[in-house]
């Protein structure tokens, strides 16, 4: 009797590896690339403006129509939160080039976008609400921030559940 050769299996690396790529990597490392584009863009606009305001001949005119609907230290509560948020865009650009270059790491990283990304969306609500004066600007307050909130909540979900997909996991393993 002849002796057969045992099967090929195929080694199952090679296989996965050799498996297109899904497009939510190259979707959402373009995505990271233009919203953090126009996140350093608008929020560096956004936060000279903030400055000018503080520092301006017009600082106390702004200070007497911002305590008119916010509390005092609204505009360093926001000071605050626009910095941070200046630091998630670059971090956000990075992430986008490693998504790109098809690297771990972006991956990764945009898991901890995501995750300080929701976290500073619902610090910003609390402090819309906390700094709020009584009255109608509180209502328009609270209704800005459920809508802001859920507005903003949108893309970092997104990226919690595109890029834990097992495909993408597989997918990105060095």
């Amino acid at each position: 009797m002849e002796q057969q050769p045992p099967p090929q299996v195929p080694n199952p690396y090679t296989v996965v590896h050799d498996a297109p790529k899904p497009a939510s990597i190259k979707v959402f490392g373009i995505l990271h690339v233009v919203f953090g584009a126009f996140g350093l863009i608008c929020g560096g606009f956004g936060f000279l403006s903030l400055l000018a305001m503080q520092y301006s001949g017009m600082a106390d005119q702004i200070q007497s129509a911002m305590s008119a609907q916010y509390s005092e230290g609204y505009i360093k509560f926001m000071l605050f939160t626009s910095s941070i948020s200046l630091f998630l865009s670059i971090f956000l650009l990075a992430c986008g080039v490693g998504l790109l270059k098809e690297k771990n790491w972006g991956r990764t990283w945009s898991l901890i976008y995501a995750a300080i990304g929701i976290i500073l969306t619902v610090v910003n609500a609390i402090g819309a609400v906390l700094f709020s004066q009584d009255g109608p600007a509180a209502i328009g307050a609270g209704i800005g921030a459920i809508i802001g909130t859920a507005i903003g909540l949108i893309y970092p979900i997104c990226v919690l559940v595109f890029l834990t997909r097992p495909r993408v996991v597989e997918a990105l393993k060095e």
